[in-house]
């Protein structure tokens, strides 16, 4: 070979030389130089967030869990960190069953914006089962990569450089655990209970508990904050001392528990037959309230519609709502025992005195007054057994309009029962010094005045406990680490004498029993039952008239009538078709009643060939549409009792608040409503008609953010 060979020859192996360098060196910068500015990156970006402890459980008064937080973990992953994505997908896709090609497009997500992804979820909410496989799978591998790392001591071994790097790349699982709401009786008193908003940002002001008993004591529930160092790249959390969230964050900052007393058994019973009940009749909302009479604690409060709490995005805010205290309805005939007990008790009916119906029309403060049905001479039960608005006025007026209010709201009606959880709807009652003429005959029969459920269920026990008047407990006890709270129900005694109740009393089980009785299909054979219908028509303020086709059925009853175990108000609202109190309101209280009872001790016979025929003006326990208005409504303020619903749609909260408060309405939020966040749901709907201080549920939206999350 001449020279001139020899040189191009040697320039060639140079510049193959020159090149072989420039990519091993390149490969050096990026495998070694470039990964470990990129482990000091991670290393040096440190932050601190804020997690909060376990949130505490909710239970009945057994015990049972109504409300717990679990431990739930979401697998995901660095996919900038991790250099052989095949590897990695591999061992991913086999232990949380999730398929590889799906794994490595996640894993191939390795830029975002042009930047490095650093966060990519592979699993929210994984399994226990597949957070472990994967963890162990992790664990093994890396022991296994650990070893062959260890027994090679060339460094630029390739075999030893492709362990470390898989080594490097099994560090990059992320998991990040919270705590979760789970409610384990399904829609077991969702209406009470409430729910918890998903994902909220700890570090964000406000509830995380959105409607019901999570919400009211959302500060007693809540767990404390914890402050905690993770990545700012990767979200990984770094602890000084691998910390366990759930034993020594969940456990040491757990929120405090709270203890209902609401029977779980009693509960399933009264929801599983209400429901019955009113997608029997199509009706609009139900409701059952079950006390105890002598300690004014609640047994069951349930609602029709109802919702999932773990599922509450999926549902509408009507069927979120508690109609068991958030709404009010006229009584109607619900509302006579206390008119009567009222002529009873000031010794204004003599012995065996008899007054004429009037063949079933009566003129009253210039209005004429009507019967569901023409009754003549009647002693003061037949007036109640047969809920005469006739017999019921010609009593009551016996009594000035002052003595009469004054007995109303000695049992509490028109002001709030005090019970203690949120969003209590109330209205006072007017005072007797504005009555019209025509106002003091309505009130005695229960019309022209609102009630929740809650006060008419301690209104009743008030008759059967001998006068007390409880400020109702559903909430028992909250209990924490180190204190407990207890709420004793509060009593107040009623000034009226012992004999007055009992006479009521027996005349309320004879609305039952008796042939023209009202409510015979509340009976139970073999145990004494006492109640009282009630059929309340809605009053129209356009019209400015009671409605036909829109009634409010109820019954409100004891048992057994002579030592009751509880007494229940039943409310179905707006059933279709021609429905009363005594024809679905008294059916739902015999039904739960015949099935609760063994719990104390009170057994029903049963005998299913023994079926009561309910003649037929036993289901017309009418009140409303008993006033003729030859005129118009002006004599009364009937119709200024009415609220027609705003649409508070896309409106601020601080907008909406103000404007409900205007309507004289109350306002319960679901959800933040700090920094006037946008009104996207609400309950009652727009333009419908309720009767004022009727409590308004509005839907605030959730922050996108948490949204994201």
């Amino acid at each position: 070979m001449d020279n001139s060979g020899r040189r191009v020859y040697l320039v060639f192996a140079a510049v193959i030389l020159i090149l072989f360098l420039v990519v091993i060196g390149r490969f050096y910068y990026l495998q070694v130089v470039k990964h470990a500015e990129r482990m000091a990156k991670i290393e040096n970006s440190v932050e601190f967030t804020v997690i909060r402890g376990k949130r505490g459980t909710i239970y009945d008064r057994n015990g049972n869990p109504l409300a717990m937080s679990e431990l739930k973990v979401d697998i995901a992953v660095d996919p900038a960190g991790i250099a052989d994505k095949e590897f990695m997908a591999g061992i991913i896709s086999e232990n949380i069953g999730l398929d590889k090609k799906e794994v490595l497009d996640i894993l191939k997500k390795d830029k975002k914006n042009g930047r490095a992804n650093n966060y990519e979820v592979l699993k929210k909410d994984a399994d226990y089962s597949d957070v472990k496989a994967l963890k162990t799978a992790i664990k093994e591998r890396k022991n296994k990569e650990e070893k062959i790392s260890k027994s090679i001591r060339d460094k630029e071994s390739k075999e030893k450089k492709l362990a470390d790097r898989h080594i490097s790349d099994l560090n990059q699982i992320i998991y990040k655990e919270s705590f979760k709401r789970v409610y384990p009786q399904g829609k077991l008193l969702a209406n009470v209970l409430g729910f918890v908003q998903a994902n909220k940002n700890p570090e964000e002001e406000g509830p995380e508990g959105l409607e019901g008993i999570e919400n009211k004591y959302d500060d007693r529930l809540a767990g404390a904050k914890v402050k905690i160092k993770q990545s700012s790249l990767t979200k990984k959390r770094i602890y000084d001392d691998d910390i366990d969230i759930e034993s020594e964050i969940g456990n040491s900052k757990k929120g405090q528990d709270i203890y209902l007393t609401i029977d779980s058994e009693i509960q399933f019973i009264a929801e599983e037959e209400l429901a019955k009940m009113v997608e029997k009749v199509h009706a609009k909302w139900g409701g059952v309230v079950i006390m105890d009479p002598y300690t004014g604690q609640i047994l069951a409060m349930a609602n029709y519609p109802t919702y999932e709490p773990e599922k509450y995005r999926e549902y509408p805010v009507e069927n979120k709502r508690n109609y068991a205290v958030s709404n009010l309805f006229e009584p109607g005939s619900t509302f006579k025992s206390f008119s009567i007990l009222a002529v009873l008790n000031e010794n204004l009916v003599k012995p065996g005195e008899l007054v004429f119906g009037e063949n079933g029309s009566f003129v009253f403060g210039k209005r004429v007054i009507h019967d569901s049905h023409p009754n003549q001479w009647m002693t003061i039960r037949d007036v109640v057994v047969s809920s005469s608005n006739i017999g019921t006025i010609k009593f009551a007026d016996r009594l000035t309009n002052e003595q009469l209010y004054n007995y109303f709201t000695m049992f509490g009606f028109g002001q709030k029962s005090g019970i203690n959880i949120g969003g209590e709807a109330n209205k006072p009652i007017r005072d007797f010094k504005k009555w019209y003429p025509i106002d003091k005959g309505n009130l005695s029969f229960g019309q022209g005045l609102s009630v929740n459920m809650v006060q008419m269920a301690r209104a009743y026990s008030a008759i059967y406990n001998g006068g007390v008047l409880w400020r109702p407990v559903l909430v028992d006890k909250i209990v924490g680490a180190n204190s407990e709270k207890v709420f004793v129900p509060e009593p107040k005694r009623i000034n009226y004498e012992y004999k007055s109740d009992k006479k009521i009393i027996e005349m309320l089980e004879g609305v039952v029993s008796d042939d023209h009785g009202t409510a015979k299909r509340a009976r139970l054979k073999g145990v004494e039952v006492g109640g009282k219908t009630g059929t309340s028509q809605i009053y129209d303020p356009v019209a400015k008239k009671y409605s036909w086709n829109k009634v409010v059925c109820s019954f409100a009853g004891a048992v057994p009538n002579n030592d009751p175990k509880f007494v229940m108000i039943v409310v179905i609202n707006e059933p279709q078709g021609k429905e009363y109190g005594g024809t679905v309101a008294a059916p739902v209280f015999k039904e739960i009643a015949e099935r609760i009872l063994p719990k104390f001790d009170v057994f029903v016979y049963k005998n299913d060939k023994n079926k009561d025929k309910i003649p037929e003006y036993v289901a017309t326990d009418m009140t409303g549409s008993v006033i003729d208005a030859d005129a118009s409504e002006t004599e009364s303020e009937i119709g200024s009792d009415y609220v027609k619903i705003p649409n508070f749609s896309n409106i601020g909260a601080n907008d909406a608040l103000a404007i409900a408060n205007d309507k004289n309405l109350e306002v319960v939020f679901i959800g933040n409503p700090i920094n006037n966040r946008k009104i996207v749901g609400q309950s009652p709907k727009a333009g419908e008609l309720v009767l004022a201080g009727t409590v308004v549920s509005l839907d605030v939206e959730e922050d996108k953010h948490n949204e994201n999350n």
